[in-house]
């Protein structure tokens, strides 16, 4: 099959999507990137695939199915569901909150909006989405902003910063999953060296918070739980210590729930309905999930040939260090493209893993670039949905964020000079 055509089902993916972002866009529609579900603009690709693909009607079938009950889709389906769960579980029982109040109850003053970054940052990489921060964060920041703590673009875009910051690094992130899990990588590993770029990418953007803005406002003490804060502590400690996603995410919630018994009589049935809300919050991510593996199953070796092209063309070129940069282009394009961090994973997994593989490339590596600079055009595209929530809450244009999201600028800066400077 021609590699040209081969791909038009994930060019008539992207069109849809991104086409129907700009049409309500341009007619000011609310959240315009999202108002055609992925789900719902995958269904045509999948149409287009069936039908270029060649093979008799039950060879199709079984091609699709292939993909979708592929070992990685359905154990990156299972880690979404069981991330969603501890999720609405903390949620639930007052750990968010709560670790909030801890992180504005220790700020100087003087030192408010680079707290309100690390307060970010902390509750990001503790519940995993970047989107439940911003909700939950931002308004916080706002109210500030009408006490004149600061210009209100600056704050939502160090709230928005501080999102990134766990979006890219929480061991419950979908981009995390998504990453580790379509490189194949060692989960541990990745952690730690996404780690030193995030820290040393975090430092870089206190120091600019911190010569560029001055903040004169007093704020007042909030009642806080350690006992509540601490089923956080307790994932962060055993993925840390290199223990299976899976059974950290199961640990996590069954000492979550006990948390939450103990706190405030949190019994076995409202944890069973959270469970459950928390596995439907993943519906769209993880039905994505499979269809586009059942895409990529009616791709065939389309994923594989384009990679085998680009490892060429990089060995006409260069070496491992471009095969890199390419890796973090490929992923920065489909973000671009899709307005979807996880989604721009997905896509981009096999090709990346292939060139990896060509390459010698450690699958953390691979891992590790294509969710840094994922998640860095995402914190940087005005029509993504983290700065249109940011602009929402406060009320202010998304182009207004965007310029001051310090930290995926200093995020991708430092990627690009671990990967250039770096050994493998």
């Amino acid at each position: 099959m021609n590699l040209v055509i081969s791909f038009l089902p994930i060019l008539l993916f992207v069109t849809i999507y991104v086409g129907s972002g700009v049409y309500f866009s341009i007619i000011g529609e609310d959240n315009a990137f999202y108002q055609v579900s992925p789900i719902t603009a995958i269904v045509p690709a999948i149409i287009l695939g069936w039908i270029i693909h060649r093979g008799k009607t039950q060879e199709k079938m079984n091609d699709f199915l292939d993909g979708v009950r592929h070992r990685d889709i359905i154990t990156m389906c299972i880690v979404f569901l069981l991330a969603g769960a501890f999720g609405t579980v903390t949620q639930t029982i007052g750990s968010v909150d709560s670790t909030v109040n801890l992180a504005l109850s220790f700020i100087p003053s003087e030192y408010l909006l680079v707290g309100i970054f690390l307060t970010a940052a902390f509750i990001s990489t503790s519940i995993g989405t970047s989107m439940g921060t911003i909700a939950t964060v931002g308004p916080i920041a706002a109210n500030l902003t009408m006490q004149g703590a600061f210009a209100p673009e600056i704050a939502m875009a160090t709230v928005v910063g501080g999102a990134m910051f766990g979006d890219n690094l929480s061991v419950i992130s979908d981009t995390t999953i998504a990453s580790v899990m379509s490189q194949e990588a060692n989960l541990k590993e990745k952690i730690k060296l996404n780690s030193v770029i995030a820290v040393i990418s975090g430092i870089i953007t206190i120091a600019v918070l911190l010569l560029g803005h001055e903040v004169n406002l007093d704020i007042t003490s909030r009642a806080y739980s350690l006992f509540l804060v601490s089923p956080y502590v307790f994932l962060i400690i055993l993925a840390v210590c290199g223990v299976n996603v899976f059974t950290v995410l199961i640990s996590a919630i069954i000492y979550a729930g006990f948390i939450g018994y103990f706190n405030s009589a949190y019994d076995l049935l409202a944890m069973s309905n959270d469970m459950k809300n928390g596995f439907l919050g993943m519906y769209e991510i993880l039905l994505l999930s499979l269809m586009v593996g059942g895409l990529s199953g009616l791709a065939g070796s389309s994923t594989k040939k384009l990679a085998e092209k680009l490892a060429e063309w990089i060995s006409r070129n260069g070496s491992a260090k471009l095969a890199q940069l390419v890796m973090a282009k490929i992923v920065s394009v489909f973000d671009i493209l899709l307005a979807n961090n996880t989604v721009a994973i997905i896509f981009s997994g096999e090709i990346v893993r292939n060139i990896a593989i060509k390459y010698k490339i450690p699958r953390h590596y691979s891992a590790t670039w294509i969710d840094n600079f994922s998640c860095v055009f995402q914190g940087l595209i005005p029509y993504g949905a983290q700065v249109l929530l940011a602009s929402s809450i406060a009320g202010i244009s998304p182009l207004m964020i965007t310029p001051h999201v310090y930290y995926c600028f200093a995020l991708a800066l430092v990627s690009l000079i671990f990967i250039l400077f770096k050994k493998h």
